[in-house]
């Protein structure tokens, strides 16, 4: 099964990229690049989704954020 999530992506005063999930109480994650705190963010979705009771096996995808680095 996969499960899809809105994601919102601003940058730090450092100019790393941080993802947050608005569905998701207090679920973000930093990263050096976008690749990175994106891996990131979906470990902690995976985390968050494990604490609430579903499957660790399940797909996730983030979605809504501009993959550009600026």
């Amino acid at each position: 099964m996969t499960q899809t999530f809105a994601i919102t992506v601003d940058y730090d005063e450092f100019g790393r990229p941080v993802g947050t999930v608005p569905g998701l109480d207090d679920c973000m994650a930093t990263g050096r690049d976008m690749e990175e705190m994106l891996d990131n963010l979906e470990e902690e979705v995976r985390v968050y989704l494990v604490s609430e009771g579903y499957g660790e096996d399940d797909d996730i995808e983030l979605v809504g954020y501009d993959i550009r680095d600026v």
